[in-house]
């Protein structure tokens, strides 16, 4: 909302009134009167000069709030950026540090497998990482004379990852002709997670 007042032609306006109504003063009332309206005038004037000047102050204060309000979004916005770079960086992290893991579970494994297939008198014909069957990646598999090993490697493993394994080790013995043998390997296996697995005919290996 703008407020613009004309106080010099206020000012004018008031003035002859005044002097016209001095002059034409005949009583002493009719001064009296004359003067009340000169005086009326003058505390009109001083009123909308002081609104005029808070109003000015008020406008100064504004545009200062909106500066500080501008800063205050430039600031939230540079914080909001190097929050979400912050979070790819942990995520990268998470990811690296899960491969690492896995990969090293999966030689963990391998290690166990081999002493268990060689003491049932297996022979191992191949062993590969990341492997892919039917279209499912497998983490390990570890190919026998007699048997397919399908390996599903997990830092923290759930029921759908048993659910999974047992897919692929169903595919692994479509594809080689041979039995196969679902495992879980991971470090947090939840006794509601094994005891899932054992249901399903999942070996569970936990280190």
């Amino acid at each position: 909302m703008s407020v613009s007042v004309d106080l010099k032609t206020l000012e004018e306006v008031v003035e002859r009134a005044v002097k016209k109504a001095l002059a034409e003063a005949r009583s002493y009332e009719m001064k009296a009167v004359a003067e009340a309206l000169k005086a009326l005038a003058d505390y009109t004037k001083a009123g909308f000069t002081q609104v005029t000047t808070e109003l000015g102050e008020l406008k100064t204060q504004v545009a200062d709030l909106k500066t500080r309000v501008s800063a205050l979004e430039t600031r939230t916005a540079s914080l909001e950026n190097r929050v979400s770079s912050l979070e790819k960086r942990v995520s990268n992290v998470e990811d690296s540090v899960d491969s690492l893991t896995e990969a090293t579970l999966s030689r963990y494994v391998w290690e166990d497998l081999r002493e268990e297939v060689r003491a049932r008198g297996e022979v191992v014909l191949s062993r590969r990482r990341n492997a892919r069957v039917d279209g499912l990646d497998i983490d390990l598999l570890v190919e026998t004379d007699r048997s397919v090993y399908v390996v599903e490697v997990k830092t923290r493993a759930r029921r759908r990852d048993v659910d999974a394994v047992a897919r692929k080790a169903e595919a692994a013995r479509g594809a080689y002709g041979k039995p196969a043998v679902a495992i879980l390997a991971g470090v947090r296996i939840g006794d509601d997670v094994e005891k899932y697995a054992k249901g399903k005919g999942v070996l569970v290996y936990r280190y």
